[in-house]
């Protein structure tokens, strides 16, 4: 049955306007309690289901929001997807919500794809150096929407971001390390060399080596995919060298929650014989053994301010937050035992 017919069999039961109809059905609350509840009922006793991607084409306004997370397990990219959805929800808006798995050649296929659906706005979960331009072209021709998250993109004025210091909070978290004597410091970070938060919590911890008088070794880096696995055998690593770290900045929870039981399947006992630190502040980190020492990120807020943001008509001037971080020292960090 076509739309707009169903539509005003809704609004002569309701004994409404049409008008009045579809503005109850996309945003109720724009309406009074009593007239919404009149229309729906109306709709439910004709078995009228609103259809928002004809109403998107008819208005010529899309209803529509696309979030691009790199994983879908990171359960503190599902807080960000909670404060964006409690957001647009409210204002009668759906999410998209991706999947890049780090990938550049999957993540320019979703922007592209996200676009195809000519969605109000872009909510990226940073981006791969290849992708920057692309995104900040996006950002300035007035097309969608775009707001970054986690991270504040350089240079890149078009481009809203809500994000942390990751630079700034990774070196608090070396500084941390080194303030208990650790000198010999590992380092377990994500695709550094493609995603720029990864290289920020990098260069943060080269920052307080630094600062510190201890010399950078790069065979106490590891980059890896941020994975519970990887985690896994990036402890073993460093764990199985000649002279292995007296402390590890796993520099995202996930990786810190696989070095701890590789840590343990060792022989290690941490923090005695190694302290092991994280980064995110995921929920289920204060309930290992031991307690994560961690920084805490407010993931949920990051998704409601992005969400707000995203809401905003297309062309509206960039916004901008830099949320605190927050150094979280729990049981898995302590003195340094033996000389690093």
């Amino acid at each position: 049955m076509d739309r707009t017919l169903n539509m005003r069999d809704v609004a002569r039961r309701a004994n409404v306007s049409v008008a009045t109809v579809s503005r109850a059905l996309r945003c109720p609350e724009k309406v009074s309690a009593d007239t919404a509840q009149r229309i729906q009922a109306a709709a439910a006793e004709l078995g009228y289901v609103y259809n928002a991607s004809a109403s998107d084409i008819l208005t010529g306004r899309s209803t529509v929001i696309g979030l691009l997370v790199p994983t879908a397990s990171n359960a503190l990219f599902g807080e960000t997807l909670h404060g964006v959805q409690d957001v647009t929800a409210d204002a009668g808006y759906s999410v998209i919500q991706c999947a890049t798995h780090y990938e550049a050649a999957k993540e320019a296929t979703l922007i592209d794809s996200l676009l195809q659906r000519r969605v109000h706005a872009m909510i990226l979960t940073g981006a791969t150096d290849q992708q920057m331009p692309h995104v900040e072209k996006l950002a300035g021709d007035g097309r969608t929407r775009v707001v970054m998250v986690w991270e504040k993109p350089a240079d890149c004025p078009s481009i809203s971001y809500v994000g942390i210091d990751n630079r700034q909070a990774a070196r608090r978290m070396t500084e941390h390390l080194i303030g208990l004597g650790h000198r010999r410091i590992g380092l377990i970070v994500g695709p550094y060399t493609r995603i720029s938060r990864a290289r920020s919590r990098l260069e943060g911890y080269r920052d307080a080596l630094e600062a510190a008088g201890i010399g950078f070794d790069g065979e106490l880096v590891l980059e890896r995919r941020p994975d519970l696995l990887e985690g896994y055998e990036a402890m073993e690593r460093l764990m199985s060298r000649d002279q292995p770290p007296t402390a590890v900045f796993a520099a995202s929870d996930v990786f810190a929650i696989g070095a701890l039981k590789a840590a343990k399947a060792m022989g290690y006992s941490v923090p005695r014989d190694v302290s092991l630190a994280g980064f995110d502040d995921m929920d289920m980190v204060a309930y290992q053994d031991p307690p994560l020492t961690t920084i805490r990120v407010d993931a949920y807020r990051i998704g409601k301010l992005a969400a707000q943001i995203a809401l905003e008509p297309i062309g509206s001037p960039s916004r901008n937050y830099c949320l605190d971080s927050d150094l979280i020292v729990r049981g898995s960090t302590g003195p340094c035992a033996r000389r690093g």
